[in-house]
């Protein structure tokens, strides 16, 4: 089973704020037991990963059933279990500070969902985060010496 796989494992999530990725942060907090969810979220111009995480992940509807299951623990759980790294997929070194890099190369898995999606997207933008993203993701936490599981969500 995925949750006995998975239990106290630190599991990082790139496209995090995705309709799948929000959809896996939630199920990963909801159904595996005190595994830790670091969603690599790219900085927005107004705010930090922390913010959009809040903003365009905890806000979902997605996490109602969470509410209402943790009740008044909810943020308690959250501050425990959830750790935002700002990294962005798009650029070499995922634009991590070094900090989050390390908090990377410490994890047990990366689920790699972040993609464009939109068919009508510049091609050099899809290019560089739907091609050479797992690479990024790859070169990460290879040249951090990791042995984390990488998982690759592709949009075809």
């Amino acid at each position: 089973m995925i949750a006995d796989g998975l239990g106290g494992r630190r599991i990082a999530v790139t496209g995090a704020t995705g309709f799948l990725g929000t959809a896996l942060v939630e199920r990963l907090l909801r159904a595996v037991p005190d595994c830790e969810v670091l969603p690599v979220v790219r900085p927005g111009r107004r705010a930090g990963a922390a913010e959009r995480v809040r903003r365009d992940i905890l806000r979902n509807d997605a996490f109602d059933r969470l509410r209402r299951e943790w009740g008044d623990r909810f943020d308690d759980e959250i501050a425990r279990r959830l750790r935002p790294l700002g990294g962005d997929v798009s650029v070499d070194g995922l634009g991590l500070s070094d900090e989050d890099r390390a908090s990377l190369a410490g994890v047990d898995v990366v689920i790699h969902s972040a993609a464009a999606v939109s068919f009508d997207s510049p091609i050099d933008g899809a290019v560089a985060v739907n091609l050479l993203g797992p690479s990024r993701v790859a070169q990460v936490l290879g040249a951090a010496g990791s042995t984390a599981h990488l998982v690759a969500v592709s949009t075809a």
